[in-house]
């Protein structure tokens, strides 16, 4: 299973709403893989979206090899169109390990869609 927009979880509930506490437990169990995509469908916020960091964060620790990374272009149903370099910008904050990025970027796209 792979799941999108880091399952559009409410950012009010927290990290501790039982939604949130399934996905990790999913993804520790490495049975889904999560993509770190569409931040500002679910952010309450502006760019950084610093609301949607801490889930981020949270799925890493849970289990970075589960987890993937996109700019969810073409952005389709977004009445505002997002930066994509922005939303690049991004990635350094979530991901701040170069050796994590390399995997969410690399080594699991390549995994999950059999990349040789």
């Amino acid at each position: 299973i792979s799941i999108d927009d880091l399952c559009r979880q409410a950012r009010d509930k927290g990290l501790d709403a039982p939604g949130f506490q399934a996905l990790l437990r999913l993804a520790k169990g490495g049975r889904c893989w999560v993509k770190l995509t569409g931040p500002y469908r679910i952010s309450t916020t502006a760019l950084p979206y610093p609301d949607v960091t801490p889930f981020a964060h949270a799925l890493m620790k849970a289990n970075a090899e589960r987890i993937l990374w996109g700019s969810d272009w073409p952005h389709v149903t977004t009445k505002v169109m997002p930066n994509d370099g922005d939303l690049c910008d991004l990635l350094s904050d979530w991901v701040p390990d170069p050796g994590l990025r390399a995997q969410v970027l690399v080594k699991n796209p390549a995994k999950l869609y059999g990349f040789s």
